[in-house]
């Protein structure tokens, strides 16, 4: 198996094998259209902000809607369509173009399927405008979770994978959203559209292939005991995964431990290095309350169960500070600091960091999908190897 995976690395064979991927599967799987047919019938929605603390916004519908005030759910407007409209805030609500509206917020629907636009990005569902504490505009999307993953999966892997990573993607994208719709009943959303949930585009950013993932798993999401979880996943685990436990203070049985895993050599983040100066460091220790002089140290001083840096000492001229390296890494920049498995020296002014993997290491590991299913793996396979303790099942028989 370990020299299995060292030969994707060389890069003829990896082109040729992910060709092969890309076009196989999607000769041999049922059309969308019976996929679609044979989805679920009561898909729940989910509430995902996609702007805030703007000074405007602009809106354009293409085909029937209507407009309602909110929290009123009154009628104001319905119509054909609807050209472009700008919308601020105004001391008694929101200005609609140049009518002003004197309700909290506003509600746009459009029917039969059309979607909106908002500044530049297209949206399926209803969208609600509303004005903060601040008087600044935010927006939240309303749509059915299965449109709302057309519109997330793509960022997430990559459209041309295989088709059995991508619908284990699909999978844990659902869990992960519909478990957060369910810890959020009674908030205005349940999601964000950047990172931290999931990054979400909108219906125009929408791929075929990913889209299709989507439908050839419709309604299948993962469960512990009957009970759905956080199906958290990251780029690359770079040999381990971690136990939800070691990142937060929760009690997830279904991801308690890591997993040993061999199939994400291939990924281009599997090694990385990254340097940061010492001065930025010491601006952040002031920034957060915890000035220790001159940096002179960094070190490991305690690992968590899957070898991962569990906290670091910073020691310095004025004194020295305990922090967990999750934290630390937050400080320097996730893009920067990929992961919590790396080493640390200090050379001249700079801190260096030697490092694997890309994430924080719970749950699916997405390189590793990838490789398992070049392997001929089926998602159920993947993600019962990423998630060992749980099941695959229809959210309408939740």
């Amino acid at each position: 198996m370990t020299h299995a995976i060292r030969l994707f690395t060389t890069p003829l064979f990896l082109f040729f094998i992910l060709f092969q991927a890309t076009l196989v599967p999607a000769a041999a799987s049922a059309p969308i259209s019976s996929a679609s047919s044979a989805g679920p019938k009561n898909v729940p929605t989910v509430r995902v902000l996609v702007a805030e603390d703007r000074k405007s916004l602009e809106v354009t519908i293409k085909g029937a809607y209507r407009i309602w005030a909110l929290p009123s759910k009154q009628l104001l407007k319905k119509g054909d369509s609807l050209s472009l409209v700008t919308l601020t805030p105004i001391s008694g609500g929101i200005k609609l173009g140049n009518e002003e509206c004197t309700a909290r917020g506003i509600r746009f629907e459009p029917l039969e399927g059309g979607d909106i636009l908002l500044n530049q990005s297209h949206f399926r569902g209803a969208v609600d405008i509303l004005k903060d504490k601040a008087g600044l505009l935010y927006a939240i999307n309303q749509l059915k979770v299965e449109d709302y993953l057309y519109g997330v999966l793509h960022y997430e892997v990559a459209p041309w994978w295989p088709i059995e990573a991508l619908e284990a993607q699909a999978i844990a994208a659902r869990t992960y959203a519909l478990y957060q719709v369910s810890v959020s009943r009674g908030a205005e959303f349940a999601l964000r559209s950047s990172t931290s949930s999931q990054v979400y585009g909108g219906s125009t950013t929408e791929k075929f292939r990913t889209k299709r993932a989507v439908d050839l798993t419709a309604g299948e999401v993962l469960m512990f005991q009957g009970k759905i979880f956080p199906a958290f996943f990251h780029a690359t685990c770079a040999g381990v995964t971690a136990g939800a436990n070691e990142l937060w203070k929760v009690d997830l049985p279904s991801l308690a431990g890591g997993v040993h895993c061999g199939y994400c050599r291939l990924s281009p983040h599997y090694y990385w290095r990254a340097k940061a100066p010492l001065s930025e460091i010491e601006e952040r220790m002031v920034k957060y309350g915890h000035p220790v002089g001159r940096i002179l140290k960094i070190e490991v001083i305690t690992q968590t169960p899957s070898g991962r840096a569990g906290s670091l000492r910073i020691t310095g001229t004025s004194g020295d500070f305990v922090m967990a390296a999750k934290d630390f890494r937050v400080w320097i920049g996730g893009d920067r600091m990929r992961s919590t498995l790396f080493k640390i020296a200090i050379r001249d002014d700079m801190a260096e960091f030697n490092g694997t993997g890309w994430g924080h290491g719970v749950g699916l590991c997405q390189w590793g999908a990838l490789g398992q299913a070049l392997l001929g793996r089926t998602h159920e396979t993947i993600l019962k190897f990423y998630y060992p303790a749980a099941e695959i099942i229809s959210y309408e028989a939740k």
